[in-house]
């Protein structure tokens, strides 16, 4: 006898396949499965070279704050002088009116003072800012480096000038730039003649802390040294004694100036 399947099951299994061959043509499982794990990798590998630019970058910086470190401490504290000739034009580019003076360093005890051209000690300027003139320098003066300092500074003479001297009649002012490292600083300021009469003036008199620490300029009546010739000036200085304790300033920018000046 020949077995017949009733025709209501073979048309459900008809059904049931048509049905599952209409969703899986609208919604392919390979497709949805796929997209996931492949945004997934994507994402993971850009955050890995995320990763590895900004190690990249922490590990410049690292390397060039270290460089920055070595040049500071090779170029700052005053250790590293230039020569003789280099003297002759940082100081004129510092102080032009120099012209045929020249520096001088004294301290009592030896080694209490010391005193060198640094260019972080230049007056900062637009050109230094964008990177041009850079070769530019200031005065570093630091002093009571020994113990028990008496007195000492720095100065410029004319004694080796054709006129053994500098005349500043003509000026009204000296000024000078001026920045201390802490801010804390005090030395004093002095013009000497030919005659030896000379007069010093307090800093503190003329500069606030706050302006010192971040650097100031500093202008200075000429009347204020009394009893110095100004048209026989034989030298201008900054020195230290006992009561300044100990500290670093930077200078730059010195000048005779204000009405009458001659270049």
């Amino acid at each position: 006898m020949m077995m017949t399947t009733p025709q209501s099951a073979i048309d459900l299994n008809g059904r049931q396949r048509a049905i599952r061959r209409r969703i899986f043509r609208k919604n392919p499982p390979s497709r949805q499965e796929s997209e996931p794990r492949e945004e997934a990798v994507t994402f993971t590998g850009w955050c890995k070279k995320t990763l590895a630019v900004l190690k990249g970058l922490k590990e410049a910086v690292a390397t060039l704050t270290w460089l920055k470190a070595i040049v500071a401490s090779l170029f700052g504290m005053g250790f590293v002088f230039y020569s003789s000739a280099s003297h002759v034009k940082l100081l004129s580019e510092m102080f032009p009116q120099a012209d045929a003076g020249q520096q001088f360093v004294w301290a009592n005890p030896d080694g209490a003072v010391k005193a060198g051209f640094a260019r972080e000690c230049a007056k900062p300027k637009l050109v230094n800012a964008l990177g041009l003139g850079g070769a530019s320098s200031g005065l570093r003066l630091q002093y009571g480096l020994v113990p028990a300092m008496r007195g000492g500074g720095w100065g410029v003479h004319w004694d080796q000038a054709p006129t053994h001297h500098f005349d500043a009649s003509g000026f009204a002012h000296f000024s000078f730039w001026v920045r201390g490292a802490r801010g804390e600083e005090s030395f004093e300021i002095g013009l000497k003649d030919t005659d030896a009469r000379e007069t010093k003036i307090d800093a503190k008199d003329w500069i606030a802390a706050s302006d010192l620490r971040n650097g100031v300029e500093v202008i200075v009546p000429l009347t204020e040294f009394k009893g110095v010739k100004k048209q026989s000036l034989n030298n201008v200085s900054f020195s230290f004694n006992a009561l300044h304790g100990s500290g670093s300033i930077c200078i730059d920018s010195m000048a005779f100036g204000g009405n009458g000046s001659r270049a």
